[in-house]
């Protein structure tokens, strides 16, 4: 398997370069807070035998998670999810759905049942308990009535009141209307040890369940999983760790984990140090650019670069003059210069291509790739309807303060559209201002910046989310495309059974959009992470991991190599 993927940039600056040396080298001597991992010693070489090196993942996240599955949907709590719970379904990296605690399922001619045989002999980690159909209703029902987490997924489309436990080993979910995506969905359904949940429960809103265990979850004693991995101590604000479960009923990866760490900060030099200490294998995505260029000069240390489904758009407001003009829209897509804003941002960065992004099962390719074209951009301008009288009508734009870089894209577009001839104004706001501003088309500026995340595997999720009239006040959006034919499309689709049928859909739909030119496809996000290359295999560096929020993370995939750490320690 090969281990380098990554081209890097050339060098930082000498000043970066003198800061970092010093902290390796205070950190060489320096007493710091750090997690170690105690190496068992035998007392009698001759009587005691050895035991095994203890096979130990370490990554940095931003956040400790939320262990509870029907409240945390954040990306530390949805890697603790995957690496703990069991789901019916399971995605691989090319997009395709397998079996995995359901053995196989069917679908109602009307699309409305689905109907999931759940595999046999599958245990939890603290009761021992098979997992049953009725552990996966209980989870189902558990996390529509908490409403938090993932359940607006399943939400406004699974019915409850039809769904219903045939027997141990079945279960009818019944739909609200036809969904053809259902199975991407319920790789978010985690299922709990029901029994064991139950008899954890406290007085709570929620009726005869009290508070449906959500205290006993929150407080890290134990997990109510099956997953390949269990909670062993959770230090709240701090760290969670988890141990390899040897009852899993499903595959490891050979030198799989034995104990993961996920440790809870994102301080660069912390991270750092402990990278350069060989007591963490792999960081989080919120490095600073240099911080990652260092780690990448440390031997034995290479940098991933991850695909996503998350896309970052500047969003343009077609009813608000002069952006109702195609024209003025489409001069200014041919000004925008994509590459220098990857440049100025992070070029690991993969450049936009469309309404959808490309990791996306669905992605269609754009009938052209837009490149700055300044000539061809002034041409559009004098087709449009404002030709002559520009300067009346400046075009505001607003970038989030809360992400400082957005800035620098900012003024790359005031500049180019200068260049041709627009009035700009740029205007940073808060991110709770953003919202607010979205929420209605009188307050939606010209154009905003705005990162925006596909909810599931296909790249109906994205057009939904993005262009369907029913997303209108929301910060996903500020095309306000008022398209009836446009919201037919999207629901037929998502509507539509038959795989291959439902992606042919979604791909008529991205080039209607395009056509439109209502959205800067600016970049398709990538997770950049440095990781200890030299002893840790990780199978996401070579993109072969799903896409999807927490699976680069799946820790039963990935493998560690103590005695070639030990190596590097020499």
């Amino acid at each position: 398997m090969p281990s380098a993927h990554s081209q890097f940039r050339a060098g930082i600056s000498k000043l970066y370069a003198t800061l970092i040396a010093a902290i390796v080298v205070a950190a060489a001597i320096a007493v710091i807070v750090y997690i170690t991992i105690p190496t068992a010693v035998p007392a009698t070489l001759t009587t005691t035998p050895i035991r095994p090196v203890e096979r130990v993942l370490r990554f940095s996240n931003a956040n400790v998670p939320n262990l509870d599955p029907a409240v945390g949907s954040d990306e530390a709590s949805t890697i603790y999810f995957i690496n703990v719970y069991d789901t019916l379904v399971y995605p691989l990296p090319n997009g395709t759905i397998i079996p995995h605690a359901a053995e196989r399922w069917s679908i109602s001619k009307d699309g409305l049942v689905w109907t999931f045989h759940i595999r046999r002999g599958i245990k939890f980690h603290h009761t021992g308990r098979e997992l049953t159909a009725r552990d996966v209703e209980f989870s189902l029902r558990r996390l529509v009535t908490i409403g938090r987490g993932y359940a607006y997924l399943i939400m406004p489309i699974v019915d409850l009141n039809r769904t219903r436990v045939v027997d141990d080993y079945t279960i009818e979910i019944a739909l609200k209307k036809p969904f053809g995506p259902f199975l991407y969905i319920l790789v978010r359904l985690y299922i709990l040890d029901s029994e064991l949940v139950k008899r954890n429960t406290k007085p709570g809103p929620y009726g005869d369940f009290g508070d449906y265990g959500t205290e006993w979850l929150a407080e890290g004693i134990a997990d109510a999983g099956s997953g390949p991995y269990m909670l062993a101590e959770h230090r709240r604000g701090e760290l969670v760790v988890l141990r390899r479960y040897e009852g899993w009923w499903g595959e490891f990866a050979p030198k799989a984990p034995d104990k993961v760490i996920m440790l809870g900060t994102n301080e660069p030099t912390t991270v750092l140090t402990l990278m350069t200490r060989r007591e963490l294998e792999i960081t989080d995505t919120w490095q600073p650019l240099e911080n990652y260029e260092a780690m990448s000069k440390i031997k034995g240390i290479e940098l991933a670069v991850i695909s996503t489904i998350r896309g970052f758009y500047i969003m343009m407001n077609t009813q608000k003059p002069p952006l109702d003009d195609i024209h003025i829209r489409k001069a200014i897509s041919l000004a925008f210069d994509y590459e220098a804003a990857i440049r100025g941002v992070n070029p690991y960065q993969k450049r936009g291509w469309g309404p959808a992004p490309r990791a996306l099962v669905g992605f269609c390719p754009p009938p052209a790739v837009l490149e700055r074209n300044v000539a061809a951009a002034v041409e559009e301008l004098k087709k449009s309807k404002y030709w002559g009288k520009l300067d009346e009508h400046p075009i505001v734009v607003w970038w989030v303060a809360e992400v400082p870089w957005e800035e620098r894209v900012a003024l790359l577009l005031k500049a180019n559209l200068e260049e041709i001839g627009l009035k700009v104004e740029v205007v940073k706001q808060p991110w709770l201002s953003v919202v607010q501003g979205l929420s209605t088309l009188e307050t939606s500026p010209h154009m905003v910046l705005v990162i925006v995340t596909a909810d599931y595997m296909e790249a109906g999720s994205m057009l939904m989310k993005r262009y369907h009239s029913s997303a209108h006040g929301k910060y996903q959006q500020n095309e306000w495309l008022f398209l009836p034919e446009l919201d037919r499309m999207i629901e037929e689709a998502l509507a539509t059974i038959d795989a291959e049928e439902r992606l042919r859909k979604y791909c008529e739909i991205q080039r209607y959009i395009f056509d439109l030119y209502p959205t800067l496809y600016v970049f398709d996000f990538v997770d950049l992470r440095a990781y200890q290359a030299y002893y840790v295999d990780f199978p996401a560096a070579r993109g072969e991991t799903v896409p999807l929020l927490g699976y680069h993370l799946e820790c039963r995939w990935i493998q560690v190599y103590p005695e070639k750490r030990a190596e590097l320690l020499k």
